[in-house]
This record gives structure tokens, sequence and C-alpha cells, in this order.
């Protein structure tokens, strides 16, 4: 699946019908994908808030979290993706319910995945957790993977490019608006006040 993904910059139409293929053959092959992508959010997270640190407006000292608070972060920020391709997966299926085209989970989640990509690779900036880099290549990823979602939507669920697929397009992109947001803040909460096991640690020197 990996192979296609360089063509989805190029010929992104040839390049859905060709990962709907694979999906089709292998509905499961995406996993790897999915489990180790989410990888790079996690580890960017852990790395600039332990090691780069940030530093307040109007202040010049640069702050860090402890390692074992940074960890956390990660964790939370790797399974806050999971989950969020999970429910996009799941509200995709239930957009197109009365479609003939009604995917499966599992061709559900390989779309969601390959979508997800730009967003997981501009998660790299948060290895420099400078605020305007931050959103402005956070909005860039957003982006990209809302065009590859509208654009894809015909080509990979085997829809004809119309208004009706074009609506259903908009649609799971207001549906991934509103999850986003959603488990970011439920997931935040989780660190703040974590599950049994973990322990939020208030900034501070690495040195200490």
């Amino acid at each position: 699946m990996l192979a296609h993904i360089p063509a989805l910059l190029t010929t992104p139409a040839d390049a859905w019908t060709n990962i709907r293929k694979d999906a089709d053959q292998q509905p499961w092959g995406f996993l790897p994908l999915m489990l180790l992508g989410p990888l790079i959010p996690a580890v960017a997270c852990y790395i600039g808030a332990a090691h780069t640190g940030w530093s307040f407006y109007g202040g010049e000292e640069t702050q860090y979290l402890t390692p074992g608070s940074a960890a956390m972060l990660g964790l939370m920020c790797y399974l806050g993706f999971l989950v969020g391709l999970l429910v996009m997966s799941f509200m995709t299926r239930w957009v197109l319910f009365r479609v003939p085209q009604r995917p499966s989970l599992p061709i559900s989640l390989t779309f969601m995945t390959v979508t997800s990509i730009p967003m997981m690779l501009a998660a790299l900036a948060a290895m420099l957790p400078y605020r305007p880099v931050l959103l402005i290549v956070g909005a860039l990823g957003a982006a990209l993977s809302c065009i590859l979602l509208f654009f894809g939507l015909p080509s990979y669920m085997k829809m004809p490019r119309n208004d009706h697929t074009r609506f259903f397009a908009a649609c799971i992109i207001g549906v991934g608006l509103l999850t986003l947001v959603t488990i970011g803040f439920v997931f935040m909460e989780m660190w703040w006040q974590p599950l049994e096991g973990g322990s939020y640690e208030n900034v501070a020197d690495p040195g200490e």
C-alpha cells in the first residue's frame, strides 16, 4: 500500500483506484500503516516536550515537561490518533449508509488511514514546539488531508463524481473536524488527570 502513497500527489485518481484494489484483495493490509503511522506524532510530541522545550510569550526561559509527563503526552497522542481513525471510519460508513457502495469497516479504515497521512507527517513540527510553526504546518496538513478525502472519495468508493458525492465528502470533513476537537479535548483531559498508572508532572527543567 505504501507504494501508492507518492502517486497520490501526482495522479490521485489512479492512486486511489489502486489502493482500493489492494484493499479489496487484502482488507487488513493497512494495519501496519495504521499502527505505526501514529507513532510519528507521538514521538514528535515527546521530543518536543521533553527535550526541545518551549517558551511562553513574554518569557525567555525555556520550559520542559519531565520525561514521565512527556511520555504520557505521547501515549495519549498515539491513542487519540487511533481512536480518531476508528471513529471516522464508523462515521464514514454511517454517512454512506444509503448508497450501494457503502464500504465495509476494513475498507473504510483503509481510506481514513491514507487520508490521515498528511496529518501524521505534519506532526513532525511538534519536535519544534514554536506556535506559529505548529499552526501553519498543522493547517497545511489538515488541508491536504481534506483535499485527499474530497477528491479521493469517488475514486476509492467507486461512486460517480457528482454533487451527491461532494455532499458526502463535505459531511465527512465536517464530522472529522468535530471528531478532532472532541478527541483532542478528551485525551488532553486524560493526560491532565491521567488513568491509573500514569502521573502528570508540572513543567520542569530536565536537569532537576
